[in-house]
């Protein structure tokens, strides 16, 4: 994925941003992702206030990743005083979407922070399947059932559970790290191996829950020493986790 974020204190644009990792340099943030469609937020008019898009269009939301300090009630609270317009999701969707050819992903987002009572930064996302992604799932299928847990909306996850043939039963979407932990726990209760792949700071609960968990550390992504240590196994591409799934499957 290409993530594009813009600072509204400072109006500067940050290419290929690691959005966790801003979250995590400060207490108080949380990074609210819109469960929007793509059309509905390209068409607004720039001037629209975004709590006003929010509330009269009843856009769902969730908190993909939090700091201490910060609470989704801090949200509503944030936004009845909150000057951002729409303009800014449009201005970073366009620079977004146009890093890939084949993009089937299109995500919105804003960090609210609780200490300061605003948003500080608007984010938009472009991405596109690992070219890796279909073998490695086609890889397990015959063995394991296949789940998606994201932070991510359901709209963009579900295209991508299409075109890898993952039931849509099985994509949990607007999660964050605590409710992916859950869903970890809750499969333990019915399956006797749970496996977890992730690549970011909001996955750590859940690589440390599971049975088995790897953790794909690309240079682009916030990977602290935590983050390592709550893997079993590192690798730099989904690729290759398909011989590591298939050993530890048959073990």
């Amino acid at each position: 994925m290409y993530r594009v974020t813009k600072d509204l204190e400072t109006g500067k644009i940050l290419l290929d941003a690691d959005n966790l990792k801003l979250i995590a340099e400060g207490e108080g943030r949380g990074l609210i992702i819109m469960d929007a469609p793509l059309d509905l937020v390209q068409n607004q008019p720039p001037e629209r206030l975004l709590s006003d898009f929010l509330r009269k269009e009843k856009i769902p939301f969730g908190v993909a990743y939090a700091t201490k300090g910060f609470d989704s009630g801090d949200i509503s609270r944030i936004l009845l005083d909150d000057k951002t317009t729409m303009s800014e999701f449009l201005e970073t969707n366009k620079e977004a979407t146009a890093f890939f050819d084949d993009i089937i992903y299109e995500v919105f987002g804003f960090v609210a922070d609780s200490g300061k009572n605003k948003i500080t930064h608007i984010m938009s996302t472009g991405g596109k399947l690992f070219d890796s992604a279909k073998e490695v799932v086609s890889a397990v299928r015959e063995n394991c059932d296949v789940y998606i847990a994201s932070g991510d909306d359901y709209a963009n996850l579900n295209r991508v559970a299409d075109k890898l043939g993952i039931s849509k039963e099985n994509v949990i979407g607007l999660c964050d790290d605590i409710r992916k932990e859950e869903i970890i726990l809750d499969l333990q209760n019915h399956y006797p191996k749970v496996i977890m792949i992730g690549d970011g700071l909001n996955d750590m609960p859940a690589l440390l829950a599971a049975d088995y968990g790897i953790l794909i550390s690309r240079s682009n992504y916030h990977s602290p020493e935590e983050l390592r240590d709550a893997a079993d196994d590192i690798v730099d591409d989904l690729g290759e986790c398909t011989e590591l799934l298939q050993s530890y499957i048959l073990e």
